[in-house]
């Protein structure tokens, strides 16, 4: 049975976290190709997201589910959290695979019993993908989808065409591969992390595949995307593949 930890960042994420853990755990129990270890990474959230995650993590334990808390003295933003979070989890030695996603009910559990199955075949590096058949963005803006589906055609056209979707946070990683990436030389901070993670794993692993999903907007809060991410990220790609 292989052994996978799931990482998901927090920062006052109360009232989305205890569903969230809910809704892994519902599809989950009953498979029987991994255990399933849910890693939330909370940044000392002051909204008390990390309690929340004790008190419900004993009563959804099972023989092939649990959820604990790793937590971070503050907030430093997505990159940092996901670095921290890898190497730590890396550490323990004890993990075939590594999968993240967000807090926010964006990325539906749902999902999660296709990724174990291509754990399963082996497959080095899973992405969760809204641009290829089945995939999409229904709740989004025009403009939205525009500015995502035009950054992610400038993205597949600077670093290949290997990905559909080289900014969503949907996504697993053989520890194998993410050993031979080594986390300590990712230099992208932020959304930007997700990009450069995603690149250097196409360039490293040896099998890929993509799962299409619908991604939904957050139920409760706001986005924590800043506007300034899109300029950021297209001067990231360009320097990935030429610097």
């Amino acid at each position: 049975m292989l052994n996978i930890a799931i990482a998901i960042p927090t920062y006052n994420e109360s009232k989305n976290i205890g569903r969230l853990l809910e809704a892994i755990c519902r599809e989950v129990r009953d498979q029987r190709l991994a255990r399933i270890k849910v890693y939330v990474v909370d940044d000392s959230s002051p909204d008390g997201t990390a309690d929340v995650v004790r008190d419900i993590a004993g009563k959804l334990s099972c023989e092939v589910f649990e959820a604990g808390v790793l937590s971070r003295p503050k907030k430093e933003g997505l990159g940092k959290a996901y670095i921290d979070a890898f190497q730590r989890i890396l550490a323990e030695n004890k993990y075939d695979y590594i999968l993240q996603m967000d807090a926010d009910m964006s990325h539906n559990p749902e999902y999660l019993p296709q990724f174990i199955t291509k754990a399963a075949e082996g497959v080095e590096f899973v992405v969760a993908s809204r641009y290829i058949k089945g995939g999409g963005t229904p709740d989004w803006s025009w403009f939205r989808k525009f500015l995502s589906s035009w950054g992610n055609t400038y993205a597949r056209a600077v670093l290949g065409m290997r990905l559909s979707d080289y900014t969503g946070g949907f996504n697993m990683y053989a520890a194998g591969l993410l050993e031979k990436i080594g986390m300590g030389g990712i230099r992208a901070t932020g959304y930007g992390f997700l990009i450069e993670l995603k690149y250097k794993a196409t360039r490293h692993c040896k099998s890929l595949a993509e799962i299409p999903i619908i991604f939904n907007d957050r139920t409760h809060g706001k986005s924590k995307i800043p506007k300034s991410t899109i300029l950021r990220n297209f001067a990231l790609v360009f320097r990935l593949r030429f610097f």
